[in-house]
């Protein structure tokens, strides 16, 4: 009787294996999600069969109704063309994919933007023209191009108001070019701000994935001195953050650094003339916490004081974002450390005090791209990972709120 069960079992085993592998040779045909962490978080690693492929994610955006998109650029080593193309991956709230999609859309930029019910993000043609595309969150099929009459997009960025800021290059005349379209992707202003070099080279090669990856980002500041726009940009010989005005788009105040050797890689207001901001020199990273900036005057980089960041890696990615909970209000620094860790600096808002440092380690090299605050009050960060050493592939880290603010007893 026994011997009858066990022989039993191992049939089923056995046809259970074979299931499996079909399974698993069914779904190498799809982008798949690898789970790693059974939590009230989550850490997904989408997966891609073409190992010819480098997935290099750029933005994450939670959905209304839960769940995520996460937009990448693909580089295809066999393509003919040199930019990457775009890439657009729908989950479940708990990460499970829904679809895929990808577009003949080149290097696709920051940040994924979501308005009206539809998800849009910028890219270029193969003439380098800027375009906001539009799709249908719930099957990913293009809807709408409007053309934005910029060129060589480098980042995009949505203020509170649903206005549309787009940074691009002007290759014609050698400037950084900043212009705020309305929601209907309507032009409202644009400024161009002259770098007095030619940089395209520069330029060509950070949208083609294969130089130095610089830390272009726009964010909006409000205080008594000003209020308007920042962005990260080359600008007079060198790389720096530019304070504008909101309605002209010029130029007030900046922060300059040497040529583009060095510069700052995340800021953000914390609250009147108080930002929080991280810079590289030297391939070191530092943090300003707490800075007092004037928006309106030229400060040398080197002349604010910053704490040194020796565990990030060459020239780290930060992203900054201010996270409100029902509670308490905080500042938190993402970025990656030299032991392959995904690193989170919590920060009190208004003081440069650093209340946690929450590290999730990996066995592969990481790159964060992307940090949003979830519905739930926790956080998600988008990052790129080297499966097996090489394979780059997009990584979604879902932080759940009781590592920022413990649930009382």
């Amino acid at each position: 009787m026994l011997n009858a069960f066990i022989n039993a079992m191992r049939k089923l085993i056995s046809h259970i294996s074979l299931a499996s592998l079909l399974l698993l040779l069914v779904s190498a045909c799809e982008i798949n999600q690898k789970d790693i962490m059974p939590e009230d978080g989550f850490v997904k690693i989408y997966n891609h069969p073409d190992e010819q492929l480098a997935l290099f994610p750029e933005s994450v955006v939670e959905m209304p109704g839960g769940g995520f998109i996460i937009l990448s650029a693909v580089k295809d080593e066999n393509s003919d063309i040199e930019y990457p193309y775009t890439s657009l991956v729908r989950t479940s709230p708990s990460g499970e994919v829904t679809w895929t999609m990808d577009y003949q859309w080149l290097a696709p930029s920051s940040k994924l933007i979501l308005q009206n019910g539809s998800v849009s993000f910028v890219a270029m043609n193969q003439l380098f023209e800027a375009y906001v595309v539009t799709v249908d969150p719930d099957n990913g099929a293009e809807t709408a191009q409007s053309a934005l009459d910029i060129t060589m997009p480098l980042y995009a960025y949505t203020d509170a108001q649903g206005n549309l800021l787009v940074l691009g290059y002007d290759f014609v005349t050698s400037a950084s070019w900043i212009a705020k379209y309305n929601s209907s992707f309507q032009l409202q202003q644009s400024n161009k701000l002259n770098v007095n070099t030619d940089l395209e080279y520069l330029v060509q090669r950070h949208l083609n994935k294969m130089g130095q990856d610089y830390s272009f980002f726009i964010g909006a500041y409000s205080n008594s001195s000003a209020s308007g726009y920042f962005v990260n940009c080359f600008y007079n010989y060198t790389f720096r953050t530019v304070f504008l005005d909101g309605s002209s788009l010029s130029a007030l105040g900046n922060i300059y650094s040497f040529q583009t050797e060095e510069g700052i890689s995340s800021l953000i207001q914390k609250s009147g003339s108080l930002f929080g901001l991280t810079s590289y020199y030297e391939g070191n990273n530092y943090i300003m916490a707490g800075a007092e900036i004037d928006v309106l005057s030229s400060e040398n980089i080197k002349d604010m004081p910053a704490e040194p960041l020796y565990e990030l890696t060459y020239r780290a990615a930060v992203m900054a974002l201010q996270l409100e909970t029902d509670t308490e209000n905080f500042t938190l620094f993402a970025s990656q450390t030299n032991d392959n860790s995904l690193v989170v600096y919590q920060y009190a808002l208004e003081s440069d005090s650093l209340l946690n440092t929450h590290k999730r380690e990996f066995d592969e090299g990481v790159e964060v791209r992307d940090i949003i605050q979830t519905a739930d009050q926790g956080i998600a960060v988008l990052a790129g990972i080297y499966t097996l050493g090489k394979y780059k592939r997009p990584l979604l880290y879902k932080m759940p709120p009781t590592l920022f603010v413990p649930e009382e007893d």
